[in-house]
């Protein structure tokens, strides 16, 4: 079940540095390639809108009506956004002088958070998927939308 295209709204996309915007290119495109949506969501064409407390998932047909929208309250990932970022900068400010055993540590600890995100964004969205890999590719946007990751060097991926 897939994405037909997903947007970011005009205004957060017009405030964003370029830098920004590439990476969340790149993160949208991740979502919309991989993302396996519940069937009632199936084809559909998602506007995401972040404000102060929350992230809007609206699901429009194909003329730009809104047929559905979900809501994601930033509170309920602010402490799984904490820690990932108290890793991030963790990793950033000492994965060069350490061993690589330290980087595979922490970098597992980023991994077992951001596993955890997924799991609250499940446990508030469950019609959205059934598919922990969408959620996690969720939370990594959401994240980005909410935080600057730009600087951040550790901020994507895990060490295979």
């Amino acid at each position: 079940m897939t994405i037909q295209e997903l947007r970011l709204d005009e205004e957060t996309w017009q405030r964003a540095h370029h830098m920004r915007r590439v990476e969340w290119r790149a993160l949208v495109d991740d979502l919309v390639s991989h993302a396996q949506l519940g069937p009632r969501f199936d084809g559909s064409y998602l506007l995401i809108t972040p404000d102060p407390a929350t992230i809007v998932i609206e699901f429009l047909d194909d003329e730009g009506a809104v047929r559905e929208t979900l809501q994601i309250a930033l509170a309920l990932l602010e402490p799984h956004v904490k820690e990932y970022l108290a890793i991030i900068r963790r990793l950033d400010e000492g994965a060069g002088h350490r061993e690589a055993s330290w980087v595979e540590a922490v970098d597992m600890a980023k991994k077992v958070v951001h596993d955890s995100a997924a799991k609250t964004l499940a446990t508030a969205i469950p019609e959205l998927s059934s598919d922990h890999e969408t959620y996690r590719r969720l939370f990594t946007l959401l994240l980005a939308l909410v935080i600057d990751t730009t600087k951040l060097a550790h901020a994507h991926g895990h060490r295979r």
